[in-house]
């Protein structure tokens, strides 16, 4: 298979992923849910490395890749998927997921000015239209409502703001990984990354004190948060390392911010109502990231 098919199937399962934990995004606090839905992919991991013998590999990965991997976990799934969670709280998953996708505009510059990777004018057009479907997504109507409270408004400038920081850090993430990931084979970078990520996020809960919230899930929400992470950390990273390794951070980055195509009709099943300025910064945001392709 190749980067860009990777990427696209990245995409729709970080987006099926997306659309289960929002469902269960209104239950404890958002680093309960993320380290609920890491454990069950990280344990799979480690259960293939053992079955197939590649765990004995893991002593010869050299310590400059361990760093670059861990600081690639760390800044993406710990600190970025924090922010966007808590954004996707604030704002609803139809506009959160399509305007934290800009991180696709930061990921080509960073790849251009770091790694070399070339900047086309297809590239800069469709980083143009993702940054006016984000325009549009940030703000679903030109005036704010008279009846619409301070309070609302200000809830949905700090969504857009997580979002946007979210983008800095998946950016940032997805530099860091292309280095880290050359020579390493998939299964294994993938597997240092989540046990980074578990490892991190454990002081994180017993800190905010929400390890004591785990037993107010019921049995439903647990099989929704596992499913959600074998899904998004499991099958969605392993498939975004993999178009990284093959296609460069710059256009697996792009195909893969192709989530809100799926992300937007999947948000209809929560209920959710998208506005026409919804679709048409979707629309962009999707017409953006296909121009930097060609």
């Amino acid at each position: 298979m190749s980067g860009e098919a990777y990427a696209l199937v990245c995409a729709f399962f970080w987006a099926l992923s997306s659309t289960m934990l929002k469902s269960q995004t209104h239950k404890g606090h958002i680093t309960s849910l993320i380290a609920l839905r890491t454990l069950p992919p990280m344990l799979a991991y480690w259960g293939v490395l053992a079955f197939t013998g590649e765990i004995r590999s893991l002593s010869q990965i050299p310590l400059s890749t361990w760093l670059f991997l861990s600081a690639s976990s760390i800044i993406g799934m710990v600190i970025g998927d924090l922010m966007y969670l808590q954004s996707m709280k604030l704002i609803g998953l139809s506009r959160a997921m399509p305007l934290s996708t800009t991180y696709i505009f930061i990921t080509i510059l960073l790849a251009w000015a770091l790694l070399h990777e070339p900047l086309t004018w297809g590239i800069l057009g469709g980083a143009l239209l993702i940054a006016f479907g984000a325009y549009l997504l940030a703000f679903p109507r030109a005036i704010a409502s008279a009846v619409e409270s301070q309070a609302t408004r200000r809830a949905n400038g700090k969504g857009v703001i997580w979002a946007l920081a979210a983008a800095v850090c998946w950016a940032s993430s997805s530099i860091l990984l292309r280095v880290g990931v050359e020579g390493v084979p998939v299964l294994i970078a993938n597997t240092i990354r989540l046990t980074v990520l578990v490892v991190a996020l454990l002081p994180v809960s017993f800190w905010v004190g929400n390890t004591r919230q785990v037993g107010q899930y019921g049995p439903r929400a647990l099989v929704i948060l596992f499913l959600s992470g074998l899904i998004g950390m499991g099958i969605g990273t392993f498939a975004f390392v993999s178009a990284v390794k093959l296609a460069g951070a710059a256009r697996s980055s792009v195909i893969s911010a192709a989530s809100p195509l799926f992300a937007v009709p999947l948000s209809l099943l929560l209920k959710e109502k998208p506005s026409p300025r919804t679709w048409v910064g979707t629309a962009l945001t999707v017409l953006g990231v296909f121009l930097t392709i060609v």
